[in-house]
């Protein structure tokens, strides 16, 4: 009698267990694809992986993975499916999709392979990520643009130094007309300049107000998700609500970030020497580039013309050392010294070819170039193969010049 009560006993946990593992599957929030291990055909499919695709039950059950059209253009290969047979795993980060309504999604697609009662069985599971997606494209497409009309803002500043240029070859009148057009050019680059700084600004604005409706949008879904679940006792899915957390608290960084690249507030509000220390840390702890500052002299007094250029300057010389140095340290150095600030920025690297440092196509040094001559300063480039570069810039701070940093 008690062998058969053990026996009973078991069968009815055995029961409890498939009918929550079927509610479990039937009720999930993400879709899940039972495969036959051996002929790769479908034997089951949860009703919100039919709600993503489009397709009934009946439609999806006996077929092979790679005979339904959302799939064909990823899992027709059967290399693919020999892959998965043979390593037991197998995961999509992004899959395009189509459903049969021709709506197009975008999964994270993760297979396994396991056995149940002596058979193997593939089991497939995937997420609706299409919220995401377009979020992080809208923030590539913010960033696309703002490359544009900085590429645009650098293009009239190319014009206007050819134009000086010929100008320069003119002959009689080369002394009056020279000093005259390097004032109108010297405006016209502090101009470009006051520009790209105000468009940086407003563009930030814009990667605010843009995504701003998404996040707030997937903040709604999170509230309304979390509603739902604690209204229907399933407790067991906060496990997608920290997900979804997660998604827009990943977003909301990445947003910060980009925003904080085009225009520090720590510039605006302390100065050039604090955001200089933040620049050169936040370098290091992206590039794996070890970085140092040296400051001496320089006070917190703040000059948004000075304090720009400087910050912009020393951007763009770190810039430079990431695509081009190949070097494992950098100092940026930055000294008051009688009537003038001595910027330094040396790395260890490869060193810069004598040939760069004057090609016209060198749009970053041209930049640095242009900053230094609005404010009446002088920039030297040096390095020598296997010796690293240095960038050397004097600007002058006595009568007639900037005195605050």
């Amino acid at each position: 009698m008690s062998d058969i009560a053990k026996r009973k006993r078991i069968e009815d946990e055995l029961k409890a267990s498939e009918v929550r593992y079927r509610r479990l599957f039937e009720t999930a929030k993400d879709g899940i694809l039972f495969l036959d291990a051996d002929t790769g055909r479908i034997t089951d499919a949860n009703p919100f992986l039919q709600d993503l695709l489009g397709y009934s039950h009946a439609e999806l059950l006996g077929k092979m993975l790679w005979e339904i059209g959302p799939f064909r253009d990823i899992a027709a290969s059967r290399g693919a499916f020999r892959k998965l047979q043979r390593k037991k795993y197998i995961r999509y980060d992004n899959l395009p999709l189509e459903t049969k309504g021709r709506r197009h999604r975008h999964v994270e697609f993760v297979s396994n392979v396991y056995r149940v009662n002596g058979t193997e069985v593939i089991q497939c599971n995937i997420r609706d990520i299409t919220a995401r997606y377009q979020a992080e494209q809208a923030l590539a497409d913010t960033g696309k643009l703002l490359e544009q009309r900085v590429e645009a803002r650098t293009a009239e500043l190319l014009m206007a130094n050819r134009l000086m240029k010929n100008m320069l070859d003119e002959g009689k009148r080369a002394g009056e007309m020279i000093a005259k057009s390097r004032e109108r050019l010297r405006n016209l680059s502090g101009r470009l300049q006051s520009l790209l700084e105000e468009e940086r600004t407003r563009i930030s604005r814009e990667i605010h107000d843009v995504l701003g409706q998404t996040l707030t949008a997937m903040k709604m879904d999170l509230s309304l998700i979390s509603r739902s679940l604690a209204s229907d006792g399933h407790a067991g899915h906060s496990a997608k609500i920290r997900e979804i957390e997660r998604n827009v608290n990943n977003i909301i960084r990445t947003v910060r970030r980009i925003a904080t690249d085009m225009r520090p507030g720590i510039l605006d509000e302390l100065g050039v020497a604090p955001a200089l220390e933040w620049l050169v840390k936040d370098f290091q702890k992206r590039t794996g580039i070890s970085g140092k500052i040296v400051l001496r002299g320089v006070d917190r007094t703040t000059d948004t013309v000075l304090s720009t250029a400087i910050f912009r300057i020393v951007q763009e010389a770190l810039t430079n050392v990431m695509r081009h140095a190949a070097a494992s340290q950098v100092t940026v150095s930055l000294e008051k010294m009688n009537n003038a600030l001595i910027l330094e920025v040396k790395d260890n690297g490869i060193g810069i070819m004598e040939e760069r440092i004057f090609h016209s196509k060198s749009l970053g040094l041209i930049g640095m170039r242009e900053r230094v001559l609005l404010l009446g300063g002088e920039v030297a480039i040096s390095g020598k193969p296997g010796e690293g570069t240095l960038v050397r810039v004097t600007i002058p701070t006595g009568s007639g010049a900037i005195s605050n940093v």
